[in-house]
């Protein structure tokens, strides 16, 4: 058996990786774990722009820092706030996530899956839109740089992750909204 490994096996791996830790900790972490990557994205774009626009851009306000390579500096830098942030806010975040059981454990698998993927998708598509040295805050468009365009010619996983990165931002916020009518009431009134 000849197992070649390209960009789309990285992916698919890597969504797999994340679901079958979606199942490990349930459905209210992995919304936890959702809803930290929406603040994690905020929070690394901003600390990122800001960085650029005090210390490593062309333009530095505060003293240009010397660096060699300004945009791999602040690809590098927002990936890191970004894994950071999500791994800080979902472990010692003072607020739980506490979602009513679906009506039938079919449906609470489904929703399982459903949250998992969506996760999955959210964290690698935000990783890829780093990389590729775009923002999801500031309206600009793709930038591919080299690297990343490497990956996005060869890889149909990339593009797809890419190329959809608003549905991978936004599909999270509204399944949950959807999935927000599937519970029991509770003794609640």
């Amino acid at each position: 058996m000849d197992i070649n490994l390209t960009w789309d096996l990285f992916v698919i791996v890597f969504f797999a990786v994340i679901i079958a830790y979606s199942f490990i900790i349930g459905r209210n972490q992995t919304l936890k774990i959702i809803i930290a990557s929406y603040i994690a994205i905020l929070t690394a774009d901003g600390i990122g722009n800001l960085v650029q626009y005090y210390f490593i851009g062309e333009d530095a306000v505060a003293g240009r820092i010397q660096v060699t390579n300004v945009e791999a500096s602040l690809i590098v830098i927002k990936i890191f706030i970004f894994v950071a942030a999500i791994v800080l806010i979902a472990t010692r975040g003072r607020f739980t996530i506490n979602m009513d059981q679906p009506r039938s454990s079919i449906t609470g698998i489904m929703l399982n899956l459903a949250y998992g993927v969506l996760s999955a998708g959210l964290i690698t598509s935000t990783i890829l839109i780093y990389t590729s040295g775009a923002s999801l805050v500031q309206d600009g468009g793709v930038v591919l740089n080299e690297a990343v365009m490497n990956l996005y010619r060869s890889s149909f996983m990339v593009q797809t992750m890419i190329n959809n990165y608003n549905i991978w931002f936004s599909l999270p916020a509204i399944v949950f909204v959807v999935s927000s009518f599937l519970g029991e009431r509770g003794g609640e009134e």
